[in-house]
């Protein structure tokens, strides 16, 4: 079992440190393992650390599933959890299922794979539902759509946008997040006005903490995505409705 870890680690692990050499690699590692066991410890308490975004504050999130304090997650489910808060008495439909695993959900969940109450396994694509939402959320999922998948299809992330947008009743909101640097046909949908955005706003990681700010679009969209850890340093923060009203 050891060396089967071993042997994974390794296969992960060697191509990145011929793509940005030993130190880089390990300075990295060496980051991410020192955050991790100092957030830990504090993992689920309420913080006072927070993030400025839209004129406001906003806590960061503080949570050991998915350890949110070392990645995206901090800011997006911050802001996704306004979001549900300000539609609590609203038809919500959630596209993966990310904020079950942070807070009590009542709402209607699609996800592929993961299997739960009341989350449908079906393909966002191809969903059809006779109901209308006047919320649809999407936390870093729709990225995922036509990429992490057995048969690639760039094309696959728009059509899964036009399907959601379909759904939402008049004056409902499609709001997702979107890793920067992920998918680039995803983004590709959201920056050349292939959708009636309403609003799209970014924020930006810093190098070696994280800690995010809010920043001009333009200046995340060549941010690159760190596989090796799993963590991105620009994030899009995207709202869709039909009438493409702001």
């Amino acid at each position: 079992m050891l060396l089967g870890t071993a042997s994974r680690l390794s296969g992960r692990v060697v191509p990145f440190v011929r793509e940005r050499g030993v130190v880089s690699v390990l300075t990295s590692c060496v980051l991410w393992v020192g955050q991790w066991l100092l957030g830990r410890p504090r993992a689920g308490r309420p913080t006072t650390r927070t993030f400025a975004y839209a004129g406001r504050r906003v806590p960061y999130v503080h949570e050991r599933y998915n350890y949110t304090w070392l990645n995206e997650r901090a800011v997006e489910l911050a802001l996704a959890g306004e979001q549900l808060d300000a539609h609590a008495a609203d038809r919500v439909l959630e596209v993966g299922h990310v904020l079950g695993h942070y807070r009590p959900v009542d709402h209607l969940v699609v996800d592929k794979y993961e299997q739960a109450d009341r989350v449908l396994n079906v393909d966002v694509a191809d969903l059809a539902l006779d109901e209308r939402f006047d919320l649809v959320l999407a936390v870093s999922t729709l990225e995922h759509v036509g990429l992490d998948e057995d048969v690639q299809d760039p094309d696959k992330p728009g059509r899964a946008l036009r399907t959601l947008t379909s759904l939402l009743a008049p004056g409902g909101t499609l709001w997702l997040t979107v890793p920067v640097g992920y998918n680039p046909a995803l983004e590709r949908e959201l920056r050349e006005g292939s959708h009636p955005v309403a609003s799209l706003r970014a924020l930006r990681r810093d190098r070696w903490r994280n800690t995010w700010r809010e920043v001009p679009v333009a200046e995340v969209w060549e941010v690159a995505y760190d596989r090796l850890l799993y963590t991105a340093h620009g994030l899009v923060v995207a709202e869709i409705r039909p009438d493409g009203a702001r």
